[in-house]
């Protein structure tokens, strides 16, 4: 999985692209968990390029949204591909987590 992030207007954008499963789970809720210490740190997650998610790379977006919502900040994912929304729809996680069609629209909710 590769990984780039931005700051935009206050907000980290990370870009993923790839599978997050279980080989890739660590290293992307590392690299992520370095990005919101800090009080009330505003995350975006563009998952246009994520065409996996296995169980273990849920745990870790669930956790890391976990992280960011205790310290007071806020979490959204954007650009979901289908397959992806559907293992989301699956577990139940698409109620939990705030999902926007796009980036744009992730970046005014959290203006």
């Amino acid at each position: 999985m590769e990984l780039t992030e931005e700051q935009r207007s206050g907000v980290t954008v990370v870009t993923a692209c790839g599978r997050l499963d279980g080989a890739s789970s660590d290293v992307f809720a590392e690299r992520l968990g370095r990005l919101i210490a800090g009080t009330r740190p505003r995350l975006v997650v563009d998952f246009a390029e994520v065409n996996f998610v296995s169980s273990a790379g849920l745990r870790a977006v669930l956790i890391l949204m976990k992280k960011v919502k205790a310290a007071g900040g806020a979490f959204a994912l954007c650009a979901v591909q289908d397959p992806v929304r559907e293992v989301l729809d699956i577990t139940g996680l698409t109620g939990m987590i705030d999902i926007h069609p796009e980036l744009s629209s992730a970046l005014a909710a959290m203006a």
